[in-house]
């Protein structure tokens, strides 16, 4: 109970500063700023979220369950919610539909708002992460690699705590572990409120897929790397595709212009 109130408090303090340090850093024009910015994200969520999960599963006696997901969660684990996506993730040609609609939910739209920006040079490149993100997306080589290391950081340590840690919290003190993924999800949803509610539905819902996935694989490595994966190409690879249309756009309207 004392780790759990003393989680819900600190996470309750990481939101308030979030929020104020986001307002500042989408004020920043120095990329030296910028990188400062990331780096304090990068080391403290590192800090928050993954040190401090690993000291309190030592605390609970159950650091085992960094590879082997604890007993009171195995009745949901095999129950009638997940077993469905335990199924799906068994068939692989639906798994390749579900990556080839994914990929075609995001390169579409790039596209499409790559020729508007030809025809509207003042539209900004934007992020495929949902919610007020637009100030995230790197501006140069330095500061990709620090999106990058963001990008790392949270697929690791934020599934640490929320897939992990604090269902496991919620579940001893409700007996509940239904509940505690529920409240545990809405958690993470705000812990994004930074970007704004659109940015916390989005990351809620993303949180409920990534929990089926870690109850469906008994595994937080899976979780893990989609994680990973969803930011890498929300802040580096669909703003890079963006750029590139844009560019070959612009180069064969010069090309036909000297034609």
């Amino acid at each position: 109970m004392i780790l759990l109130v003393l989680f819900l408090g600190t996470l309750a303090v990481w939101v308030y500063r979030d929020m104020t340090a986001y307002a500042a850093f989408k004020k920043a024009a120095d990329t030296r700023v910028r990188q400062a910015f990331f780096r304090s994200w990068v080391v403290v969520s590192a800090l928050l979220f993954g040190v401090g999960t690993i000291v309190a599963l030592a605390l609970l006696g159950r650091l085992p369950q960094l590879w082997q997901p604890p007993s009171e969660f195995a009745a949901l684990a095999s129950g009638d919610i997940v077993a469905p996506f335990r199924e799906a993730l068994a068939d692989r040609v639906f798994l390749m539909f579900v990556g080839g609609a994914f990929l075609a939910g995001r390169l579409i739209p790039t596209l499409v708002h790559a020729r508007l920006t030809r025809q509207s040079p003042t539209r900004p490149l934007r992020s495929a992460v949902p919610g007020d993100v637009q100030a995230l997306l790197p501006r140069n080589g330095a500061e990709r690699l620090w999106a990058a290391a963001l990008s790392v950081n949270a697929g690791v340590t934020e599934e640490l705590a929320f897939r992990l840690l604090l269902p496991l919290l919620i579940t001893l003190v409700t007996g509940n572990p239904g509940v505690a993924f529920i409240l545990s999800g809405a958690a993470f949803g705000l812990v994004h409120l930074y970007q704004g509610w659109a940015g916390v539905l989005a990351t809620t819902l993303a949180g409920a897929v990534l929990s089926l996935l870690y109850l469906a694989t008994g595994s937080l490595l899976a979780p893990i790397l989609l994680h990973i994966a969803i930011d890498m190409f929300g802040l580096l690879v669909q703003p890079l595709l963006e750029r590139w249309a844009l560019e070959a756009g612009q180069r064969s309207r010069g090309h036909d212009a000297d034609c």
